[in-house]
């Protein structure tokens, strides 16, 4: 038996019950945090049972008979490996010289035990891959992930389970991931149709939950479909039936008589662009009394920390001094919505403040490893690029009007969809 046979017969299927859960648990994900967090636990500890499980005697043969150059998707998910580590390590050294509380770091341990689950998942014998009947059920469970997730803002509005605006970019990154799966040619056309309504439903979840820094998902999703349109790739339209195309034109009518009616979810969401725009005039005109509102506090904030950046831009000033220094702010300024604020609603002008050069450095290291993920897997698995660039897109935007990265079911959804676009992408090369 030759290397390659010796692989081949060494690929078996994920355990049925665990992936059943698993897939259960990822799309009932966006109606609780519980939920969220146990699907990044039950990824950690199949990663953990993939490299625990390795089959000594096979990792020996491959040694005698030779070294084989690893594939994509294993250089790209040591690529993500790398790139959470070091960005946990630089982070850590101010955050050590400050002496600030370690509960805040618990979002770049996620990344990090994450990404070690992704490695073994991708790399170590016995390389498990999940199989196409289980690659099918798990593009089901992001689609009604979507569902969920509208099904949880069309109830709550902005009250989800965690703050909003991390809730809404959590949504968007499985809203990425499945995106591209829509333009799979080799998958029935039934299939991805019910994809592209999931998605659209998904980007219905983010827009009614109010987010406005998340409505990037809007753009990207744009101009996703733009360049697929242009290549000629988006969903065959030419093949549609004519029944397929009345049935869409009937459900757009139906959305139109939707939004003449003006419901209540309609209508707040207009209600919350119209206020969005009063305050940034009035930021321009009273910017103290624009200090206790949405956007006028943030600009508020983003001024001060420029010129605290300024002063003392290698080290910051720690993460407890930046919020006593927040909160001094809002007294300067008679804003008690300041004075209630624990960070600057900017992932990256927070970092800097609180952990000088360094801070942001570990925030651009993070992002590039992103990058270089998607550049490694472009060529050999453009749609699990796709999806990282999409999700990478989310992170960065979002970033610029909250600090997500302190909420812990953040990091565990970024490591989640991280890992879910590799672990699907090695599947994928396993069966071709």
């Amino acid at each position: 038996m030759n290397l390659l046979e010796t692989i081949s017969l060494s690929r078996h299927p994920f355990p049925k019950f665990a992936f059943v859960v698993f897939a259960i648990t990822l799309a009932l994900a966006p109606m609780s945090t519980k939920l969220g967090g146990l699907t990044w636990v039950l990824l950690s500890l199949m990663g953990a049972w993939a490299f625990l499980g390795s089959e000594r005697v096979l990792q020996s043969k491959l040694t005698q008979q030779g070294v084989f150059s690893p594939s994509a998707v294993e250089e790209a998910a040591r690529i993500w490996l790398f790139a959470c580590l070091a960005a946990t390590v630089i982070r850590i050294i101010p955050h050590a010289f400050w002496q600030d509380n370690w509960d805040r770091r618990h979002a770049e341990a996620r990344l990090v035990i994450g990404a070690l689950a992704t490695v073994a998942l991708v790399k170590w014998p016995p390389f498990y891959r999940l199989t196409r009947f289980q690659l099918m059920s798990l593009s089901y469970a992001l689609a009604l992930a979507c569902w969920v997730g509208m099904g949880v803002t069309m109830i709550y509005g902005r009250d989800t389970p965690l703050h909003a605006i991390a809730w809404a970019v959590s949504l968007s990154f499985l809203v990425c991931l499945l995106a591209p799966l829509v333009l799979q040619a080799d998958v029935p056309s039934n299939h991805r149709k019910f994809w592209l309504v999931s998605v659209l439903m998904g980007a219905m979840g983010v827009i009614l939950s109010q987010s406005r820094g998340v409505y990037g998902l809007l753009i990207w999703l744009a101009l996703t479909a733009y360049v697929a349109a242009s290549n000629r790739t988006f969903l065959q339209l030419s093949t549609l039936k004519s029944r397929t195309w009345w049935i869409c034109g009937l459900l757009f009518a139906g959305f139109i008589w939707v939004l003449s009616t003006q419901p209540v979810w309609f209508t707040s969401v207009l209600q919350r662009m119209s206020e969005g725009w009063l305050e940034l005039a009035m930021s321009q005109s009273n910017p103290n009394e624009a200090a206790n509102t949405s956007v006028g506090s943030r600009l508020f904030l983003w001024s001060k920390a420029l010129d605290a950046i300024e002063v003392q831009p290698w080290l910051g000033y720690g993460k407890e001094n930046s919020i006593a220094m927040i909160k001094q702010w809002g007294v300067e300024i008679g804003s008690f919505q300041i004075q209630k604020l624990g960070h600057l609603h900017h992932e990256f002008l927070d970092a800097w403040v609180s952990h000088g050069l360094m801070g942001i450095i570990s925030l651009l290291v993070l992002a590039t490893g992103m990058g270089l993920v998607v550049r490694k897997l472009w060529v050999p698995h453009p749609r699990a690029a796709q999806g990282v660039l999409g999700i990478l897109f989310m992170h960065l935007t979002a970033g610029l009007s909250n600090t997500n990265m302190v909420h812990n079911y953040y990091g565990a959804m970024l490591s989640l969809s991280v890992a879910l676009a590799l672990v699907m992408a090695a599947s994928e090369e396993a069966q071709t």
